[in-house]
This record gives structure tokens, C-alpha cells and sequence, in this order.
């Protein structure tokens, strides 16, 4: 595809690759940054922080992509207006989305603990702006545009 044939996909294109984006590349982040942080907490002296009783790395990584799952398809829900409307995401909205669909999630299956349901929304928040710079790197979502 040639750099501006992007401009001839519609709008509600972006809308469904941009749910399946959210949906498959927020939980994959999640999972990731999870197994990343239960590698590097002891190496950088944290792993004191974390709770007792963690399960392992893997059993960790893969429930953190299936929770993810409802707060994902959540900000997604948030996002697809503006994808429908005029093809991109402000970044502002995706943090937005991404914080607030985990809050929700939490108040929906009472996961993450209130301990780190603060840390668990700002992850969110995070995991939503770097689904939408992907979906940008991908041209499913215009960028610049808000």
C-alpha cells in the first residue's frame, strides 16, 4: 500500500481493526510488562514491594492476558466513536480509556486487589497509549489527527 492510500479506508475499517487491535494487543502488553516486572523487581532491589505468595512468572503473564481481556474490550468501546468519526485517537483519550476501563473491570470482578488498583489503572492507561502507537505504527489509525 502506498502512503496515501491509507486516506481510502473507511473509517469504520479502522473502527474494527482498531477493537481487534485493543483486544489482542492491549492484553499481550499487559501480560508482557507483568512478566517484565516480576523479572526485573528482584535485579533492581523491589522485589520486596511485591507481594508474598506471587505465582510464577508464566501462570502470572497468562492470567494478567486473560483478565485484560474485559478492560481491554472496555477501552476499546471508548475509543471506536472517535475512530468512527474522523479515523484517529487523541492520546489523551486513549490514557483516559485505558484507566478508566480498568477501574471498571475492578468494579465489575473486584480484580486487581484495592491495594494496587491505583497502579493496575495507571498501567491501564499506559497499556491503552501504547495499543494506539501501535495501531498508528500499523496505519490502522490515522495519526496527528484529534
Amino acid at each position: 500500500m502506498a502512503a496515501g492510500d491509507d486516506e481510502g479506508i473507511s473509517n469504520l475499517s479502522r473502527a474494527l481493526w482498531t477493537f481487534l487491535g485493543y483486544m489482542l494487543i492491549g492484553p499481550f502488553f499487559a501480560g508482557l510488562l507483568v512478566a517484565a516486572v516480576l523479572i526485573l523487581a528482584p535485579i533492581l532491589g523491589v522485589a520486596a514491594h511485591l507481594s508474598a505468595g506471587l505465582p510464577p512468572l508464566g501462570v502470572a503473564a497468562a492470567g494478567t492476558y486473560v483478565w485484560a481481556a474485559l478492560p481491554s474490550a472496555l477501552a476499546a468501546a471508548c475509543v471506536l466513536p472517535g475512530v468512527i468519526r474522523r479515523g484517529s485517537v487523541h492520546w489523551l483519550l486513549a490514557a483516559v480509556a485505558g484507566v478508566v476501563a480498568v477501574m471498571a473491570a475492578r468494579a465489575l470482578t473486584g480484580q486487581p486487589p484495592a491495594e494496587v488498583a491505583a497502579s493496575a489503572a495507571f498501567v491501564g492507561g499506559l497499556v491503552s497509549l501504547a495499543v494506539r502507537s501501535a495501531l498508528i505504527s500499523g496505519r490502522i489509525l490515522l495519526p496527528g489527527r484529534s
